[in-house]
């Protein structure tokens, strides 16, 4: 399970529980987040609580591990919506899986997940895959649905490597997706290799060229274009003059994320929510039937190794952007 590009920052919606009203009767609340993938082995998902004891202090329950999870008799499975299928997740402990929990306001030992193995499940693209969380205690099963999105196809020849970065050329980046997908992040992963001065690496640029895309053709086909001036622009922005560096561009990747129709819903009514008319309190999103959270599906691809044609490496080297940098 890796990390959305785009999704990435929406972590912080379901990180902390103190929004909710600390002073009020225990009262059970269950948090939860979790992103399906096609391309993942396992499927992971965070199921936690969240109540505040009258007199209580917020942070210090946030550091009692059994303040935030629950008993290990919850019962949480995935259904396959059509046929009634239904597939039991196993509790485990992230940091023995990989996925440790970053140092913050809440406990990190232990950290609790639930997962199943992609082989045991077998998800297909345009499934709607519900979950259920079942508490016990005679308490409503807590549900959630998402259709499952499917692999992302990155036409290669749009545009062909190596690519043509002329300052007055439009490069595009085309891909193909299935219905499902809404919404989309696409990135340049820029490698720049520097030499001198008594070191040697190869430094990663990210260049966000949209975080927030919600185009999609009728065909499937999403389109991200650029100027080839703002390539050499955003280098040399990012890079600072070293006087005994030499650098060499080795090439750059294209990074492209997608997510389902709940993300959409999620930002809308955040943006909904910001400006002079905006309310004073922004609306706390969820898809949960009871609670708070996300449960969505996702979909990424990474077109690898592009380069840039001869005639752009000298644009590089001698242009007015980047001529200072050393480039060879």
């Amino acid at each position: 399970m890796q990390r959305l590009f785009l999704f990435f920052l929406l972590l912080t919606c379901f990180s902390c529980s103190t929004d909710f009203t600390l002073e009020a009767p225990w009262e059970d609340i269950p948090i939860v987040y979790g992103f399906l993938s096609l391309q993942d082995t396992a499927h992971y998902i965070r199921i936690e609580k969240a109540f505040q004891e009258p007199g209580g202090d917020a942070r210090a329950l946030a550091q009692i591990a059994d303040s935030l999870y629950y008993e290990e008799t919850l019962e949480v499975s995935l259904e396959k919506v059509i046929s009634g299928r239904t597939f039991a997740l196993t509790r485990v402990d992230g940091n023995q899986e990989g996925y440790a929990r970053v140092e913050g306001p809440f406990a990190t030992q232990p950290n609790y997940l639930y997962k199943i193995n992609a082989t045991d499940i077998n998800l297909l693209a345009g499934e709607v895959i519900r979950l259920n969380i079942n508490r016990g205690n005679n308490l409503p099963i807590v549900t959630a649905e998402t259709q499952m999105l499917d692999d992302i196809f990155i036409r290669e020849s749009n545009p062909p490597s190596p690519v043509n970065m002329a300052y007055d050329r439009n490069i595009n980046f085309v891909f193909n997706v299935g219905e499902a997908a809404q919404i989309f992040d696409v990135r340049l992963l820029i490698y720049i290799h520097e030499q001198g001065n008594g070191r040697e690496e190869t430094k990663m640029l990210e260049w966000i060229l949209t975080d927030d895309l919600r185009s999609v053709s009728e065909e499937g086909r999403v389109s991200v274009g650029i100027l080839g001036e703002e390539f050499y622009r955003f280098i040399g922005s990012s890079l600072d003059q070293e006087n005994g560096i030499q650098r060499r561009l080795e090439g750059f990747d294209v990074a492209i994320a997608a997510g389902g129709q709940e993300m959409v819903d999620l930002l809308t009514i955040s943006e909904a929510n910001l400006g002079l008319t905006s309310a004073q309190v922004i609306p706390r999103y969820t898809n949960l039937s009871e609670g708070a959270g996300l449960f969505s599906s996702r979909s990424k691809a990474v077109r690898k190794d592009l380069t840039i044609t001869g005639v752009s490496q000298d644009s590089l080297r001698d242009g007015i952007y980047t001529r200072s940098l050393n480039f060879r």
